[in-house]
């Protein structure tokens, strides 16, 4: 009898540190991130992701719908988690990016994952179209063109099985300058 109740005070204490290994999950719409496709996101998930970073990091989880935002800047150890109908929609409006080179942008982050089987949209043609009208009206000389994920000297990112579409960097789905990252199943796609 001495010997069951030890293996199982043993088994509970290893299960105990399986549970606090694993990274807290958090939906979207628990920050107020709207999926209508027509709601600017951009301060929601940004404060999210700080939020969840404050926290000692976890994962950001988006569910079915459409969630439109410009630059969201990346922080270590929180993941960005798309279930398959999820899509990022990028801003067609040049100004939701200020200076940043993706829709999602991280440089120095550790410890990342963006995974799942939804889609990051930059619906590339509207904001180049949106660029193009805003240096023949002279509000802009020119513009850093984001792209779907940009990374610079990143350790331990993974890029895992989300779909990526229109991009406005022309032929380029995300830039990785320095650093370890790591990209699998990704794939285009521009229906």
């Amino acid at each position: 009898m001495k010997k069951i109740f030890i293996i199982a005070s043993l088994l509970l204490v290893s299960l105990a540190g399986i549970a606090q290994d694993k990274k807290p999950v958090y939906k979207s719409s628990f920050f107020g991130i709207r999926s209508d496709g027509a709601t600017d996101n951009t301060t929601s998930i940004q404060k999210a992701i700080d939020f969840i970073a404050e926290k000692g990091g976890g994962t950001l989880e988006f569910s079915v719908g459409r969630y439109l935002t410009g630059a969201i800047e990346l922080k270590s150890g929180v993941d960005i988690f798309l279930r398959e109908g999820a899509v990022i929609v990028g801003a067609t409006n040049i100004y939701a990016y200020g200076d940043h080179k993706g829709i999602l942008w991280g440089e120095g982050v550790k410890d990342v994952t963006i995974a799942g089987k939804g889609v990051i949209d930059g619906r590339g043609p509207g904001l180049l179209r949106n660029i193009d009208e805003q240096v023949k009206m002279r509000h802009i000389d020119e513009a850093v063109v984001p792209t779907l994920v940009y990374l610079k000297d990143c350790e331990n990112v993974n890029l895992k099985d989300f779909i990526c579409r229109y991009p406005a960097t022309r032929g380029t789905l995300y830039i990785i300058e320095g650093g370890n990252v790591k990209v699998e199943g990704c794939y285009t796609d521009t229906r």
